[in-house]
């Protein structure tokens, strides 16, 4: 009846809210009704809610006077004076103000829609839960929680590190180590500090968290289901799913199983360890299996000499192997790098720190980016400067960005200027409107127009051109329009020169090949030597490279193969023709891809959607959106049957269907069944880690 009564009471005071209007005259704030007659005349700075909302509550609002807020009603009498920091409705006949207490202290407590102290002011703190409010105050450096009823009654003390409601008349209650007990409405425990989190009640049942495990508890503490569970469904009823944890497993390539665990995810890290992940938390384990670091941690990442980055409770430190801390976890982000580690907090901004904690830098900075070279590039009061890896601010903050940075130079942009500078921030090249380029530790190229300009740090000119160059480390290569190549040394000397000298109107020269030279003229494909004597006639619509002695020609919308000769081997008979390797040649047909000899011969036959030649020479098949494997010679060794199919370097193969993988040899003999939902090869301890996904059960709960 209490609560039939409570209803009836927040619907009576809810009905008025969409009833009035707020409206404003002269920057003050009134009140109509929705036939637009002023009920408030337009005097208040604000009307409403300090949260920003508006509503009328029982014939009650909200005003705000001098930047202070009060309580009036639509009869425009002040129930309360403009006493409140801010005042906010909360439910019912509650809304929760703040109010200075003294000259230094601000306190919370509760009025009814009367102006009248419901719950005092002596709490930092107060959020209301129907017929209870959780409050808190601060207490030695932290905040302490309790609960209390609307009349003040204390029902849970102010010692807590956390409350929370459940839902309807239950509350978690988390202590200093972080443990939770189920407390009623009463403020009494159900249950001893034992769980790690809890879910609200649903159904009157909540899910429970007990190392990183999941279980099941009735609104009255009892277990209904012990915390082993990797996942639970509260369905509805008495019906619960539950899921195991999921197990790997360590297999031989004999197929024998040496070794489980459980766990979400496994990842070998060295010889010696392995990080495994449970409910999206991360920990260590050796080969023996043996926990060396707790899964506690929501991120872990190896960074070498047996050190990890890790993320705890929203922060960042670096752990050794054996959960050791190196680096404190105080860090909001934290990066490592080969020489240091970028560290960042949100109180002190960016520095360099070494692996023991050691910070390199002598000040902090806005910024600092990852290393480049021998330096950390930083930005300070928006201009850019770098460090070195011992933490010195070699290249003081004074740059609009850093353009380009090798290991003794730099190319810097300086009041809208570009220039070079060294490692010591001494001008070598003076600023200058044009941008650059650094070639070497002697030479930087800029572009004016359509020419390109090489330079000396003299600033005299080496080289120009308006042709595209090629830089290598002690020559640049220079490709003319004409199909000239040219090899020029750093000093501007032309070492050699390679010129097709053909006559006619040439669109086009490729790359030589084989002593030989695609061109195009008049809009047909020929060949010419290196001597730029013409080979075979341009008579072709397209053309390929020669190899193994053959080039691809297309001729009438189909491709073939011709010898130096300019001899027909291949007639045109394929959509696309790969080149030769091995004396074979992939090639489509009627939309299928085979794989053909030099003397057209089909080795694989035209049945596939597409063939690949992988690196290590084999084709990799594709048909039916199924993935197959043949040999150099184009022998079949397993049938186009799987959906994954990645050769190992050990001669196995992992193959899969329909999310489950197993292993084959290259002759398509199992060796590992296709069960399982992952599998990887793990080739530091030359094994496989096989994923083995637990079901889905459905349960009944008395």
């Amino acid at each position: 009846m209490k609560w039939a009564v409570l209803i009836f009471f927040v619907f009576s005071f809810l009905v008025t809210q969409a009833d009035y209007l707020i409206f404003s005259n002269n920057g003050k704030m009134g009140i109509k009704d929705e036939q637009g007659q002023v009920v408030i005349p337009p005097s208040f700075d604000a009307l409403g809610w300090s949260d920003g909302s508006f509503s009328v509550i029982g014939n009650v609002t909200g005003y705000r006077l001098n930047n202070h807020w009060g309580i009036l009603n639509l009869k425009n009498e002040f129930l309360t004076s403009a006493d409140f920091e801010s005042l906010v409705y909360a439910g019912a006949d509650n809304i929760i103000a703040r109010k200075k207490i003294n000259q230094v202290k601000v306190k919370t407590g509760c009025l009814n829609l009367h102006g009248e102290i419901k719950i005092p002011f002596q709490y930092e703190g107060i959020n209301i839960y129907g017929l209870r409010a959780i409050v808190f105050n601060f207490d030695n450096a932290k905040y302490v929680y309790g609960l209390i009823d609307l009349q003040n009654h204390v029902l849970i003390p102010l010692r807590y590190k956390n409350i929370y409601p459940l839902g309807t008349l239950r509350y978690a209650v988390e202590n200093e180590s972080g443990k939770i007990a189920l407390h009623g409405e009463d403020g009494k425990p159900i249950t001893d500090f034992l769980i790690d989190s809890i879910s609200s009640f649903h159904d009157s049942k909540a899910i429970i968290y007990q190392n990183l495990r999941q279980g099941l508890i009735d609104r009255d503490g009892v277990i209904k289901l012990k915390p082993v569970y990797r996942s639970i469904k509260i369905e509805g009823g008495n019906r619960v799913k539950v899921q195991a944890p999921h197990e790997w497993l360590f297999i031989t390539e004999k197929n024998e199983i040496v070794n489980h665990y459980s766990a979400d995810e496994l990842m070998p890290v060295d010889e010696d360890l392995f990080i495994i992940n449970t409910s999206n938390k991360y920990g260590l384990i050796d080969t023996n299996l043996k926990l060396l670091c707790p899964v506690q941690y929501d991120q872990l990442t190896p960074i070498g000499n047996n050190l990890y980055l890790a993320r705890l409770s929203e922060k960042m430190g670096v752990i050794n192997a054996d959960d050791s801390v190196s680096i404190p976890f105080i860090y909001d982000s934290l990066h490592a790098h080969k020489d240091a580690l970028r560290a960042y907090r949100k109180i002190e901004g960016w520095s360099l720190i070494d692996r023991n904690n050691n910070t390199l830098t002598q000040k902090n900075y806005d910024w600092v980016s990852a290393q480049s070279s021998n330096l950390f590039p930083v930005i300070n009061n928006h201009y850019w400067g770098a460090l070195s890896i011992t933490g010195e601010e070699i290249i003081h903050c004074v740059y609009d960005s850093l353009v380009e940075i090798t290991p003794d130079l730099l190319v810097v942009k300086f009041k809208n200027q570009y220039g070079i500078i060294n490692t010591h921030g001494n001008w070598i090249i003076a600023p200058q409107l044009i941008p650059m380029h650094l070639i070497n530790n002697v030479l930087y190229s800029q572009k004016e127009s359509q020419n390109i300009f090489l330079k000396n740090f003299k600033r005299e000119i080496i080289y120009f051109t308006d042709n595209h160059l090629e830089f290598k480390e002690n020559f640049f290569v220079e490709y003319l329009q004409d199909g000239t190549e040219k090899t020029v040394d750093y000093l501007g000397r032309t070492v050699s020169r390679t010129s097709p000298a053909v006559v006619g109107n040439v669109e086009l020269i490729f790359q030589s090949s084989e002593g030989l030279r695609g061109v195009k003229r008049d809009g047909k494909f020929g060949f010419i030597d290196e001597r730029g004597r013409l080979r075979i006639a341009n008579r072709y619509d397209d053309i390929g490279e020669f190899h193994e002695g053959l080039a691809a020609f297309k001729l009438i919308g189909k491709w073939g193969f011709i010898n130096s000769s300019d001899q027909v081997i291949i007639n045109p008979n394929y959509e696309k023709v790969s080149h030769f390797v091995n004396g074979l040649a992939i090639a489509y047909r009627n939309g299928k891809s085979g794989v053909i000899d030099k003397k057209g011969k089909p080795v694989l036959s035209f049945q596939y959607d597409s063939i690949h030649f992988l690196p290590n020479k084999k084709y990799l098949l594709f048909a039916g959106g199924r993935s197959g494997l043949a040999d150099e010679n184009g022998l079949i060794l397993i049938d186009s049957r799987f959906d994954y199919l990645a050769e190992l370097r050990n001669g196995l193969v992992v193959v899969g269907n329909d999310g489950k993988f197993g292993a084959l040899t290259t002759t398509g003999l199992n060796v590992i069944p296709i069960t399982y939902d992952k599998l990887t090869f793990d080739k530091k301890h030359n094994q496989f880690l096989a994923l083995k996904r637990s079901e889905w059960i459905e349960v009944d709960i008395k």
